[in-house]
């Protein structure tokens, strides 16, 4: 059996983009490791409210869902750097849409931030799954 040139020539160049983007596909992960995973958090204050956040890498971009009380929904404006998280979700609160803006610091497996709409703000703590 002969291996034609192009034949070779084709698994070089797979060969070499392979190598080329692994590196780049673990460091993308690497930056994002202590965010991916599932994290239960909640509300301080008078009036508690839990939340489920689901951060996960696809195709090498960074992407949350949001799950509460209204049910699931993508999370918007995503941004995770230097250990502070950010994100947008717009929920269906009774009918009416509802914008909340999450910030939150991670130190661990422990969140602690802020959450922000059009009725004011609340903290918010949470905790990652094992």
């Amino acid at each position: 059996m002969t291996i034609k040139k192009h034949h070779l020539w084709h698994l070089a160049i797979f060969t070499l983009v392979f190598a080329l983007t692994l590196p780049a596909a673990f460091a993308q992960a690497q930056k994002y490791e202590a965010l991916l995973g599932v994290w239960d958090a909640e509300t301080d204050g008078a009036q508690q409210y839990t939340f489920v956040f689901t951060f996960t890498l696809e195709e090498g971009k960074l992407a949350g869902v949001f799950e509460g009380q209204s049910g699931e929904v993508e999370m918007q404006n995503l941004t995770f750097e230097d250990h502070q998280v950010a994100f947008t979700v717009e929920i269906d609160a009774g009918g009416q849409g509802m914008v909340i803006d999450f910030e939150a610091a991670i130190d661990g497996d422990s969140l602690e931030g802020m959450l922000s709409m059009e009725f004011g703000e609340a903290p918010i703590t949470g905790t990652k799954r094992k």
